[in-house]
């Protein structure tokens, strides 16, 4: 009936009385029987459900409707999304795969190897990727470019749970004070630092660094260039064509 709002469930064994009340607040019982308990349970939880989806006045919010697509335009549309608007990998990674592999392939180089080197090589820029960062070979080629070397304070790390972590205490050349955490420490109380990031630090240690840069060359650096072999090998072909 028009107008009319659910007040009240009260069910029974058999038996479903839904109270309601008018416009006019006339309290109206209906009364639902039903042969089979579960058909009355049931429809006494979908009553249920549909009051508590109205808000205290009595007014049912209005539905909300989600079109969802198939998984493989949802698919497609999650591709999309990710490199429109996601991180600047995924543009790369597009751009590879749609213009390396038919490069790899179609140019006049031996199409087996051009295309283990285009499956390969991202591999092995990851690995070598790696290398970089445990070796930190990025700092040391930014304080060799600009790094600034000043007297430094080491005490141990407090936080830390290994015995040979410390942290570093200097100032910078206008004066500013610095704590920083570096990978090794040095031998003597000096540190070297990038003036564009202060807490980047690199301790005057060769024979160490040198040290950590090979074993991590033998962890991940390696992989890498065994990864990178069938590339290199490509690309000497391929510029060989000439002659």
């Amino acid at each position: 009936m028009p107008g009319t709002r659910i007040r009240r469930v009260e069910a029974t064994e058999k038996s479903l009385a839904v109270l309601l009340f008018e416009d006019a607040q006339v309290d109206t019982a209906l009364t639902v029987r039903h042969r089979n308990r579960d058909m009355v349970a049931a429809l006494g939880a979908e009553i249920e459900a549909i009051m508590s989806d109205a808000d205290p006045s009595g007014n049912r919010r209005p539905l909300q409707r989600h079109s969802v697509r198939v998984w493989p335009l949802r698919t497609l549309a999650g591709l999309r999304d990710r490199v429109l608007y996601g991180n600047p990998w995924w543009r790369r990674a597009l751009w590879y795969v749609v213009l390396g592999l038919p490069l790899a392939v179609l140019l006049p180089v031996e199409p087996v190897l051009g295309f283990f080197a285009w499956l390969l090589l991202p591999a092995g820029v990851v690995f070598l990727r790696m290398w970089v960062g445990m070796a930190e070979l990025d700092t040391w080629w930014v304080m060799r470019r600009r790094g600034i070397t000043v007297r430094a304070r080491y005490e141990a790390d407090p936080d830390a749970e290994g015995t040979n972590d410390c942290v570093v205490h200097f100032r910078t050349l206008d004066g500013r004070k610095v704590t920083a955490r570096p990978s090794l420490r040095g031998r003597r109380d000096e540190i070297r630092y990038d003036p564009q990031d202060p807490s980047r630090v690199l301790a005057p240690t060769r024979v160490a660094w040198l040290g950590v840069a090979m074993v991590a060359f033998g962890v991940t650096g390696l992989w890498g260039v065994v990864f990178s072999i069938p590339a290199i090998l490509w690309l000497i072909e391929l510029l060989a064509l000439p002659f």
